[in-house]
């Protein structure tokens, strides 16, 4: 590995990596307890925006070679080239925001039963009846910048949630992965949640994890870690194909790349789209 490619990866890959994961993260702050001494409160924060650390108990911090150094105990730039060259680090992924600003003014925040008419009309053109979007999802009423707006909604594991209406797509933090447990033996793998709405309409219940964004790939891999086999369902895109290499890196022969099933469609819901499209003009062709 050259000085260049090393400071390409991400540290919170790096630290994901050697088994450390983010205790609390504040958008593109993320807070760990440090790597570089024992203790119970997380002080050691990472800013995945420009790519540094600082320690606030030790006083320390800087890029990744410096983080490198200290967990390797070395101030020799050719030994850090040398262990991080001969180490498994999860390749990096473009740092994609993961709640805008807009997202911390919503206000008079709602949450409902998902009933409106709009709503459903717009996840029905996506090929997602209504049973099922209302066993998955909730209707969120809120105000933003003084202005009322609702949108569908759907719940991660941090008490946030996954926003979307025909006019916007966006979250209200914190951002975090959504967990789904059917206590099965294989757990299926998307990007977002119209994507595992289309799961089920397609091939039924599931174990499964939305990542929700791919920049959570790092806090889901320990849990993906305790099933037998893991199925990706990830966009057929530069970004989605290496996050499930990314994926299938890090779990190794458990993991399938599940894509081949839309390879012709950018992702899982296109395809689902394409088949109810084909689906109901077959019916009329009957008449």
């Amino acid at each position: 590995m050259t000085i260049q490619e090393i400071k390409a990866i991400q540290i919170s890959n790096f630290l994901a990596s050697k088994g450390y994961e983010p205790i609390n993260r504040k958008g593109n702050k993320w807070w760990y307890l440090s790597p570089l001494h024992t203790e119970k409160t997380a002080s050691f924060k990472v800013d995945l925006t420009k790519n540094v650390w600082y320690d606030f108990a030790l006083g320390k911090g800087g890029n990744i070679i410096d983080l490198a150094m200290q967990l390797y105990h070395t101030q020799n730039i050719s030994e850090v080239l040398h262990m991080m060259g001969h180490s498994i680090i999860l390749p990096t992924i473009p740092i994609q925001s993961t709640c805008s600003q807009k997202d911390t003014s919503f206000e008079d925040i709602e949450v409902k039963e998902l009933a409106h008419p709009a709503l459903l009309q717009y996840l029905s053109r996506r090929g997602v009846d209504s049973i099922t979007a209302k066993r998955q999802c909730v209707e969120i009423h809120y105000k933003s910048a003084g202005k009322r707006y609702f949108a569908i909604g759907f719940k991660n594991d941090a008490g946030g949630y996954e926003l979307r209406n025909p006019y916007f797509k966006g979250c209200i933090a914190p951002k975090a992965i959504t967990t789904i447990r059917n206590h099965e033996t294989a757990c299926h793998i998307f990007e977002g949640f119209v994507d595992y709405l289309s799961y089920l309409i397609l091939h039924g219940e599931c174990d499964a994890v939305v990542l929700n964004s791919i920049v959570n790939i790092p806090s889901a891999l320990s849990m993906l870690n305790k099933y037998s086999q893991i199925c990706c369902h990830l966009d057929n895109d530069k970004a989605g194909r290496m996050a499930t290499w990314q994926i299938m890196e890090a779990l190794g022969d458990k993991c399938t790349d599940a894509s081949n099933e839309y390879e012709e469609y950018k992702d899982l819901n296109e395809y689902l789209m394409n088949k109810s499209i084909a689906f109901q003009q077959k019916g009329r062709n009957k008449f």
